[in-house]
């Protein structure tokens, strides 16, 4: 019988062949030669969200180079979040860690994250703004801007003041958080980091927020319209939240 992975790697995929594969390649090169050398026993899920192109056989070809490679593969997109869903949900890892296809947060911070993971911790999460944060290559000023911006407004929003970033793609969850909050998440675009740290505030999880180095890829599909989207989401959470719709029991250990 397999050993249970102690790490789930999930990687949300959409057309990452072509100009993106080689940061895609060189990406799950680094989380195998990190994973392994730290004898870390894991799985890699990589969820294709109904690429126009040929992701799926791209990471095939790939397989090789970590432990471990499931790969989803869906013939239409439905959003970001809901592939990040997909594969929460069919990882077996102790731990859980939401991480994206360009590697701008390299394999590597998750050594901030272990001794958390040692002690348990069940939300673990990367963020650019803490003291010791550092930004190797930043994005475009009115993508930090609207950042900025969008944070405030999502801290107010979503009751989450004091989280420096909330929208980080470096996120662990434990196996139980996993259940309790992502089987409850709605979202299916852009605004699941939010929606995921408001059930979790609201089940009275405790948010460990950790450093990271992070280095802008600059081929990101995420234009001004996506961060438009991302607030009106931002605003369909709240109704959601007024209305009901989130059940905010926490599991027992």
């Amino acid at each position: 019988m397999e050993e249970k992975p102690y790490l789930s790697v999930i990687i949300p995929a959409y057309n990452e062949s072509g100009r993106k594969g080689e940061e895609l390649k060189k990406n799950l090169q680094k989380i195998g030669e990190y994973l392994d050398e730290k004898k870390i026993i894991y799985e890699v899920i990589a969820v294709n969200d109904g690429s126009k192109d040929d992701t799926a056989d791209f990471l095939r070809n790939l397989s090789g180079l970590v432990r471990k490679l499931d790969i989803i593969d869906r013939e239409e997109n439905y959003g970001k979040w809901f592939s990040v869903r997909e594969g929460f949900l069919k990882a077996d890892g102790k731990f859980r860690l939401l991480t994206d296809a360009d590697g701008a947060t390299d394999i590597s911070n998750l050594e901030k994250f272990l001794p958390y993971m040692e002690k348990n911790k069940d939300v673990i999460i990367g963020s650019r703004d803490l003291d010791k944060s550092k930004i190797e290559k930043h994005q475009p000023k009115w993508k930090e801007m609207l950042g900025d911006f969008g944070n405030m407004l999502i801290q107010s929003m979503m009751n989450l003041r004091g989280i420096k970033d909330t929208q980080c793609g470096f996120k662990v969850l434990s196996e139980r958080a996993t259940r309790d909050i992502v089987s409850q998440m709605k979202l299916d675009r852009w605004g699941g980091d939010f929606e995921m740290l408001m059930l979790a505030k609201k089940m009275q999880y405790e948010i460990v927020e950790v450093p990271v180095v992070w280095i802008d890829a600059g081929k990101s599909l995420v234009g001004l319209s996506g961060y438009f989207d991302t607030f009106k989401e931002l605003f369909q959470v709240k109704i959601m939240m007024l209305a009901g719709k989130y059940s905010y029991k926490k599991s027992e250990k």
